[in-house]
């Protein structure tokens, strides 16, 4: 498989080639999507100037799918991705008789808090899932990579 790699806006992450990709600005808030073309898979990286904490922004954003989805199954998990402790969750919900997961995790830098949520179902290509983890573990922060770092607050 073919990878493009995006490098814009702070971060830098792999995606498959054949992905598209859409760029919204908002103020201090870019969120970069990129989605598989048969619309079972995408990935939303946003990042935002204004560093909110991390914790806040993970629970926020699990809430909005649970407004969406009441009866997901959600584990709160912190991984390192790329040398930054993340916060977030992971979830699985059904809708309309599929299967569906998510991955949601943030971190914080002293530029940035970047939130990361990706999700795909089950109706999609096998690989979909391995390549969604694989575009979250590619997340790297590219502006003020010298800078101490904030320490995460959960």
């Amino acid at each position: 498989m073919s990878t493009q790699t995006y490098d814009n806006h702070g971060v830098r992450f792999d995606y498959p080639a054949s992905w598209e990709v859409e760029v919204t600005e908002d103020g201090e808030v870019v969120s970069v999507a990129v989605s598989i073309p048969d619309g079972l898979g995408f990935v939303v990286i946003t990042t935002d100037t204004a560093c909110p904490d991390p914790a806040l922004a993970s629970a926020e954003a699990l809430e909005a799918l649970r407004e969406e989805y009441p009866n997901l199954d959600s584990n709160q998990v912190m991984e390192v991705i790329n040398g930054q402790t993340t916060i977030g969750h992971d979830v699985e919900f059904f809708t309309l008789d599929m299967t569906n997961s998510a991955k949601i995790r943030c971190f914080r830098t002293p530029r940035r808090t970047v939130l990361c949520f990706g999700q795909w179902s089950d109706l999609g290509r096998e690989e979909t899932g391995d390549q969604i983890r694989d575009i979250l573990h590619s997340i790297e922060e590219t502006e003020g990579e010298d800078d101490e770092e904030v320490e995460p607050l959960y």
